[in-house]
């Protein structure tokens, strides 16, 4: 990245009490991106600083933003596992801004490499995607959606040439968030994405995994024609990219992966990196060899860093062959991947120098063949718990999924419907799940089956993942009052309440005896501070189901807030005789008694 001119530095140059600003490296309607040293460490290491704006300063507003902001670090920690993702070192809110301090990469980002008017051959095409699609695996099995896959969001690590993974478009949640002063609503205020790499149901707020399976492909075009995804354009009849024609050196099968991978339904593409990856690493063997057999002479390679360090950088245009790295590699792991274009020095930088040969190169094309092959027969086992999810999920099953599913053939998704929800009634929600995914399998467009798994993640409270199944559920069933509800309560987990509450409404209008709304409905109430609504919503629950010891529970509560103490008192008896160990109920009930005693 390029230095900035310091009209654009920070009011300090020290943030987090250890963080040391040298210059800024970027900038961008949602933060700024700097480089710093930590103090504090041994030899002060460098390490990029990223500063996210929330774009008002409204309490309601900044309270989102910090909400979002923990989550998302959570997610980085996690992610951070994996070798070709930075690693989260802090983050931290400071003057009401929000930080994250990430390990610095070493190298530049891919635009770089992809040079306008400049295809490349097919061979570094598919050494790209496999490089990044092995790592987006690992991001999905981990149930996020990147949602911002684009060249300069992938690093070619100087130490190893390998791509690293950067800048989780779901980060920028947090300074994109508003909330209407009106409604209470929050919304967000741009489509997190790029344009060009962005399909149209991400355009629309509704990211998948294969939105990601999108971005890689359009890139791999992108990579094959020298032609920027804006300016391909849309076949009129179909919506699909229309792209061979400046790629008339692809074979067949790599252009139909790539058209798949872009399909403009998200329902035809590859729903997982795992399963993208499967069939390209069954692509005949001779696609690989072709551009090995070719003798090409000893080339001088220059390059620079992101940071402005000068290194050395393989040319992939002289050199097609690479090992494939695993997806679930560790730190400690390292192999050499190719680049698809060397990128021509700064002004005034020095070069370093290194040249490879043409027995490196051929025995690295070795490496290249048997990794491949190994890679296809790891990947079977893989897409049984990656690419049969529409929209993913935990999976720890792989030897049990895999057996369910060819044991079970004749099955049909109705059966496998019936065995989830029976599950899921019995609060296994993880193994419902496994056949809610089985059944959508056999049945893509199996809208009760997206529901199930909605409600699964709701009650395992992967909110972020419920959404995407209760909006497959209403996209193919658009008035299904629970698919309804349960997308109001995927919401109510993050802190959407009115946003929620519309939906439990909406619900309620689709099926007025809907218990489970009017209680959501009541619960909801309450916690926005509308206590008579709430009991009125909560009476209307419990003459449906009288055994709803959340029911009376909040009502309890609700009564307490009105003043009502020995109304409340029988309302949490209630509860307790439903309940007899509910924890918030004994604990109401307690300080409504203490009330009643002053």
């Amino acid at each position: 990245m390029s230095r900035l001119s310091g009209e654009t530095q920070p009011a300090k140059t020290l943030v987090g009490g250890r963080y040391k600003i040298i210059n800024q490296l970027g900038a961008g309607g949602f933060g700024r991106t700097f480089l710093a040293q930590d103090i504090h460490l041994p030899n002060q290491p460098r390490c990029v600083v990223k500063l996210l704006l929330p774009q008002t300063e409204q309490t309601a507003t900044l309270q989102m933003a910090r909400r979002l902001f923990d989550r998302e670090a959570r997610f980085l920690y996690q992610l951070g596992n994996h070798d070709q993702i930075p690693r989260l070192l802090a983050h931290f809110e400071e003057d009401q801004q929000f930080y994250l301090v990430q390990e610095l990469i070493e190298g530049q980002p891919l635009n770089r490499e992809l040079v306008k008017g400049h295809p490349c051959s097919q061979e570094q095409v598919i050494a790209l995607l496999i490089d990044i699609l092995q790592v987006l695996a690992f991001v999905h099995q981990q149930q996020i959606i990147h949602r911002d896959i684009k060249p300069s969001n992938l690093i070619r690590r100087q130490r190893d040439d390998k791509i690293v993974l950067i800048d989780f478009g779901a980060v920028k949640q947090v300074s994109s968030q508003k909330i209407n002063p009106e409604t209470g609503e929050t919304h967000l205020t741009v489509s997190i994405g790029t344009q060009g790499y962005m399909p149209h149901e991400q355009l629309a707020g509704r990211p998948r995994f294969s939105s990601d399976i999108y971005a890689v492909g359009m890139l791999g075009i992108q990579a094959l024609t020298g032609v920027h995804p804006k300016n391909l354009k849309e076949n009129p009849t179909t919506s699909e990219i229309d792209w061979q024609h400046y790629a008339k050196q692809v074979s067949p099968e790599l252009a139909h992966i790539l058209d798949i991978m872009v399909r403009y339904d998200f329902r035809d593409r590859y729903r997982t990196a795992a399963e993208a990856l499967e069939v390209l690493a069954s692509l005949p063997r001779q696609q690989l060899l072709s551009e090995a057999e070719e003798e090409i002479p000893t080339q001088e390679i220059t390059g620079e860093s992101q940071s402005g360090m000068e290194l050395p950088i393989p040319d992939i245009r002289k050199l097609a062959n690479t090992t494939v790295p695993s997806s679930m590699m560790t730190r400690s792991q390292s192999r050499t991947t190719p680049q698809l274009h060397p990128p021509q020095p700064s002004r005034g930088s020095a070069t370093n120098r290194t040249t490879l040969s043409i027995p490196q190169r051929l025995v690295k094309f070795g490496l290249i063949t048997i990794s491949i092959t190994i890679l296809g027969v790891g990947l079977v086992l893989l897409k049984t718990f990656l690419s049969a999810q529409a929209t993913g999920e935990n999976t720890d099953y792989i030897t049990e999924y895999k057996t369910d599913y060819s044991t079970e053939a004749k099955v049909t998704a109705e059966q496998l419907l019936d065995e989830a929800d029976q599950l899921h009634k019995s609060r296994q929600y993880q193994e419902a799940l496994k056949l809610y995914d089985q059944a959508i399998a056999k049945k893509a467009d199996f809208a009760e089956a997206y529901w199930g798994r909605c409600y699964s993640l709701n009650k395992l409270q992967q909110p972020e993942m419920a959404v995407v199944a209760c909006n497959d559920a209403l996209h193919f069933q658009p008035n299904y009052p629970e698919a309804v509800w349960s997308l109001g309560q995927a919401l109510d987990q993050q802190q959407r309440s009115v946003e929620a509450l519309r939906l439990y409404n909406q619900a309620l209008t689709l099926k007025p005896d809907l218990t489970e709304a009017w209680l959501s409905q009541g619960i909801t109430l309450q916690k926005l501070g509308r206590s008579v609504e709430a009991i009125t919503a909560l009476e209307k629950a419990i003459a449906l189901q009288r055994d709803l010891a959340d029911a009376w529970m909040t009502k309890g509560e609700a009564q307490m807030t009105l003043g009502r103490f020995n109304q409340a008192i029988t309302s949490l008896n209630k509860a307790l005789q439903i309940q007899p160990n509910h924890p918030n109920a004994l604990k109401l009930r307690q300080q409504a008694r203490n009330k009643l005693q002053r």
